[in-house]
């Protein structure tokens, strides 16, 4: 019974106490900016300003006076056992016992300044200590172990093939039993032990909540370049010195005043808790750019058709990222049988890329569409345009092609490509595995939350991601996903091997395969093989990419459709990183093999010079498909040497937080190797995020 009336009054200060938060959650809102009249602001702010002050007085006094009921008609006496100062009377000077009155008075005074120069012990219960530390526990659990990862997840939408609806279920398992455990292990703990160690988990919520708000400015992206952390050293030391401060303050008030701190710690974890609840659920109620939410259940490129071909017709484009001419070239000059298997073809090494980075230019090669003048700016929505309306891919259906297209760099156009490839497409909803996915998420969450100084041990790249959460259909390739991991798809494409598979209605296949290549983080040595995590060079990250080409060369050889398979082998683009503007040239590698040339009869792989690149692809691919090119450009094998003016887009980095800004139009006027060739344009589009 005593514990239910203190139950009672503990609720009803949660309840004042809430209604404080949400005042105070008003300062964490988004401003909303519109336009309001000037002559009636000063007004406007005044008359606001006095409501809150009127209010907030009224619930002060509304409190105090609730409480003080409650506690009357309970019997609750907040006094007791606390050190309480007597009632104050008169003694009269006539009064017989006023020496007796005044030595007793004298006595308790003397008694009440040595208990307060004594610091008593604090004696708190297990059944306290245990409150305690769930509320420190759970609240370090929901801030670093739920609010980081599905925040990363939902804001992250667009490059991952999952959603908040695969993985919240172990995020939560984990986070409770995680927050349980410790919960019982620190209330083992006693006296001012118990007390630093409160404190300290207490602050490591505090000073993640604030890492992740004012210290994560510039914090690298996940998009598998190294990363220089020496260019982050003052702020890795501004964080440190802060969580240092941090925690070293709480476990000082904590010494100092033990229960006034764990009070105010208390009422502090119930508003970071709401405020990160809040903009957590604003943030999963947002729609996607399709109009679906951010759990939905959506389009997966799935591996269904990924090493099947056709013995009538094939057109396959296989991208190797990042795979510049000039790397290219080094591998040439260092084995000059590094193209052995590509008979047949012809090596353009004079080659010009559409757009940079991945994500633009894979846009403009799978629909054969590019920026003109008639663009205002360069956005998602256009992105997603140029997939739904009538593109390449829908040329290429026209024309009786069977499409299968393999790249996660392809979210935007998900759901249009879908209705034009055989390979999109829902698969049953799953939970990512516990392990796995705690791992990775794990993971991600620590190295946003964490200062700087230990964000290195926990770098991620995105793909990792992927590749840990989704799950493993078997031998089902319709319900597989499509993941980029070159060496895993170099081991299956030499276990499982290419087939034969003729649909029926069908003149042929497009197979569009994109593969890591030569993109960072370094992970294949020379032979194709996984060498660990950046434990290999750029050089043998290209030789292990072209085994992999060589291996399906290859088996097309052995199944005898090489002759009637038109392949070519490029990149999205060439060599970039993160920079206002290029500062040298960009040439994608671009190796051609057109169909119609037995492989008895194919001449080693020859060189060309032609001025050429991915503006001729479109009429390439359609016709070799039999369809007619001309509204498409010019092939590829038509480019000749002569002076020809082609044009690449490039992207505008600026800022510590690597914001996309300009697209800007480049002018390659002779040699695409020499960046003397290379000149602006004039015309920029401005990036608009939508």
């Amino acid at each position: 019974m005593r514990h239910a009336k203190h139950l009672l009054v503990v609720c009803l200060d949660a309840l004042f106490g809430s209604a404080m938060v949400a005042c105070m959650l008003v300062a964490l809102t988004r401003p909303a900016y519109a336009y309001v009249d000037p002559s009636v602001m000063t007004y406007t702010i005044q008359a606001l300003a006095g409501v809150a002050v009127a209010l907030s007085a009224l619930l002060g006094i509304v409190w105090r006076r609730l409480r003080r009921v409650l506690l009357r008609v309970l019997h609750i006496d907040e006094n007791a056992d606390k050190l309480v100062e007597p009632d104050v009377h008169e003694i009269e000077p006539s009064d017989p016992r006023r020496d007796e009155l005044l030595a007793e008075a004298d006595r308790a005074t003397e008694s009440d300044l040595r208990s307060l120069g004594v610091v008593r012990p604090e004696k708190l219960r297990w059944r306290a200590r245990l409150f305690f530390s769930l509320v420190a526990t759970l609240l370090l659990a929901f801030t670093v172990l739920v609010v980081a990862p599905l925040e990363i997840v939902a804001g992250s939408a667009e490059s991952l093939y999952f959603g908040v609806v695969n993985v919240w279920r172990p995020i939560a398992l984990f986070a409770v039993g995680f927050a349980v455990i410790l919960a019982l292990l620190m209330s083992a703990l006693r006296g001012r032990a118990f007390n630093i160690a409160f404190a300290t988990v207490i602050a490591l919520a505090f000073a993640a909540y604030l890492q992740v708000n004012l210290l994560n400015t510039g914090l690298p992206p996940a998009d598998g370049t190294a990363v220089a952390w020496g260019d982050y050293a003052r702020i890795t030391v501004i964080s440190a010195v802060i969580w240092v401060a941090l925690i070293a303050a709480f476990i000082f008030a904590s010494l100092r005043k033990s229960l006034a701190f764990k009070g105010v710690a208390c009422f502090g974890a119930l508003a970071l808790v709401i405020a990160q609840s809040i903009g957590l659920g604003t943030m999963l109620s947002q729609p996607m750019p399709d109009g679906s939410s951010v759990g939905a259940n959506k389009p997966y490129v799935t591996k269904q058709g990924l090493y099947e071909v056709s013995d009538k017709s094939n057109v396959i484009v296989i991208i190797l990222d990042t795979f510049d001419t000039h790397y290219l070239e080094d591998l040439r000059a260092t084995d000059p049988n590094v193209l052995d298997e590509f008979n047949g073809f012809t090596y353009y090494r004079n080659s010009v890329g559409s757009m940079i980075p991945t994500r633009y230019a894979l846009a403009s090669l799978l629909t054969g569409r590019t920026l003109t003048d008639d663009d205002e700016c360069w956005s998602n929505s256009l992105i997603r345009s140029w997939y739904s309306e009538d593109n390449l891919l829908d040329e290429v259906n026209d024309l009786g092609y069977a499409s299968g297209v393999y790249s996660t760099d392809t979210a935007n156009g998900l759901t249009a490509l879908s209705e034009k490839t055989e390979n999109i497409h829902s698969i049953p909803n799953f939970t990512g595995d516990f392990s796995d996915t705690i791992g990775i998420l794990g993971r991600c969450a620590l190295y946003r939350d964490l200062p700087w100084v230990l964000k290195p041990g926990f770098w991620f790249y995105t793909d990792d991601i992927n590749n840990a959460v989704m799950p493993d259909s078997g031998e089902d390739s319709s319900t597989s996903p499509y993941l980029y991991d070159d060496a895993a798809y170099y081991e299956e494409l030499k276990e499982q091997g290419l087939s034969i598979d003729d649909e029926e209605g069908t003149n042929g296949s497009f197979r569009f395969i994109h593969l890591i290549g030569a993109h960072g983080p370094y992970t294949l040595d020379e032979n194709g093989q996984y060498a660990g995590e950046d434990g290999s060079t750029l050089q043998q990250q290209c030789a292990g990419s072209l085994k992999i080409v060589d291996e399906y060369l290859r088996q097309l050889k052995e199944l005898g459709v090489y002759d009637q398979s038109t392949i070519i082998v490029t990149a999205d683009h060439g060599d970039w990183y993160l920079a206002p503007d290029i500062a040298d040239a960009i040439s994608p590698i671009l190796l051609v093999k057109p169909a119609g040339t037995a492989e008895e009869n194919a001449e080693p792989c020859q060189i060309s010079d032609a001025l050429t690149g991915h503006m001729d692809l479109s009429a390439t691919l359609v016709d070799a498909m039999g369809g007619d090119s001309s509204s498409w450009g010019t092939r590829i094998q038509d480019a000749t040497d002569e002076p020809r003016l082609r044009y690449f887009r490039s992207t505008s980095v600026e800022g510590e937080n690597h914001t996309y800004t300009w697209i800007k139009e480049w002018q390659i006027d002779g040699d695409a190797l020499d960046f003397d060739d290379w000149s602006l344009t004039g015309k920029e589009w401005p990036i608009v995020d939508d």
